[in-house]
């Protein structure tokens, strides 16, 4: 009986992370194979206010990025992953009180889904296996947005044609751009 709670706590503390990590890698790979279309998106053209050093405005959207890797931020900073490409460039800005209270619940309900002003992102991290080439860098994330409990698993692509593997993540944003956007699935 004591071999078999060892070899138990033995599977959970030293394998059962990497099925994790398997698992993510392999909806990840799924992702990328059958959803995957190359489309050139454009870094942010106005003016990235910085907030604090994890929150940027871009116009009248404010992006928030709670990240381990803090070299990731200059991805959000430079513009090139912005707000726009989650929600499109039109924004849904925050009512008053007042107005909310005029509202029903289903039409209050609907309007927070909606809202697009404030935007949050968490665990982003690249997916290094998946990166077909130097050029090209993958990642994913968790987006919160406004009305929303849980969070929405997404994935982007990098593309720097001149990349190569020894390029910090700095190096590497300067000339690149985002090819691919792809909300995923709901995180429960």
């Amino acid at each position: 009986m004591k071999t078999v709670i060892i070899s138990i706590l033995v599977f959970y503390t030293c394998l059962a992370p990497t099925f994790g990590q398997n698992s993510k890698y392999q909806f990840a790979k799924n992702v990328f194979k059958k959803e995957y279309k190359k489309t050139a998106f454009d870094t942010f053209n106005g003016e990235v206010e910085e907030i604090n050093e994890s929150t940027f405005r871009y116009d009248d959207k404010v992006l928030e990025v709670d990240s381990e890797n803090k070299s990731l931020l200059i991805i959000f900073s430079k513009g090139v992953f912005h707000p726009n490409i989650i929600a499109g460039k039109l924004t849904i800005k925050a009512l008053t009180k007042s107005q909310m209270d005029t509202m029903s619940i289903e039409k209050q309900s609907f309007y927070n889904l909606s809202r697009n002003d404030s935007i949050r992102i968490e665990a982003i991290e690249e997916l290094e296996r998946l990166n077909p080439d130097p050029k090209t860098r993958r990642f994913i994330f968790w987006l919160y947005q406004k009305g929303m409990v849980n969070p929405t698993e997404c994935y982007f692509e990098l593309y720097n044609n001149k990349g190569t593997k020894t390029m910090t993540i700095a190096e590497f944003v300067k000339g690149s751009k985002v090819t691919f956007y792809h909300r995923g699935t709901i995180i429960i």
